[in-house]
């Protein structure tokens, strides 16, 4: 199954994320958190975190105080995705696939040894660009690096991580960016669920009552 996060629209987040899973249950990922970083001067504004779990995503922007201003969590099983919204203690449900413009995209293959297939489906690009290049060693973490264009340009590099099936780190014409301060250890299912006290908020409409316990 397959599903695709976006969040251009995320204020103060500084990736874009089109996310893609190959089922659950295909492989043995670790659970881990980690700070996205940007190689590129002009977008490293904010900080991002990204905590992964085995069904679930959370995409974490950050001002330069620390505080947190944009949440997004994202269940690909189930196509959809959540943003919370701290100041206005509200969040928003999703189920229309979104694909960023940053250039980064965030998914999970079932074989990070041949990536290629998993990496065409998810960005619908069956006659895009994607080659295997091999093992490389990324801030001291086994990766398989590959080189991927989505269209008619250059390929870029991509480096998936062996143990997490993550992306850590890339390389476009849009920018570059890279995982560090990687955490491999369970994480808190409150990370992954709407806060007590949220409203639903329907874009156009009124708002919701916070949702049950």
């Amino acid at each position: 199954m397959i599903g695709w996060i976006g969040m251009r629209q995320i204020r103060g987040l500084c990736v874009g994320v089109a996310f893609g899973i190959t089922g659950a249950a295909a492989f043995a990922q670790a659970d881990f958190s980690a700070d996205i970083v940007s190689l590129s001067a002009d977008r490293n504004t904010f900080h991002s975190k990204v905590f992964s779990s085995q069904e679930r995503l959370r995409f974490q922007g950050e001002d330069r105080s620390g505080r947190i201003n944009s949440i997004l969590i994202a269940n690909p099983a189930t196509r959809t995705s959540i943003v919370l919204i701290p100041q206005q203690h509200e969040y928003v449900e999703s189920k229309v696939p979104q694909i960023a413009g940053q250039g980064v995209t965030f998914f999970r293959p079932a074989d990070v040894e041949d990536a290629c297939d998993d990496w065409k489906r998810i960005t619908h690009t069956e006659k895009g660009k994607c080659r295997k290049v091999g093992h490389e060693q990324v801030n001291g973490r086994d990766t398989v690096r590959y080189e991927v264009a989505p269209g008619q340009g250059s390929a870029a590099p991509m480096w998936i991580d062996v143990k997490l099936h993550f992306p850590v780190k890339w390389q476009n014409a849009v920018g570059a960016g890279e995982l560090r301060n990687i955490q491999e250890a369970a994480q808190p299912a409150e990370l992954f669920e709407v806060p007590a006290g949220y409203s639903k908020r329907t874009p156009g409409g009124p708002k919701a009552q916070p949702p049950k316990p």
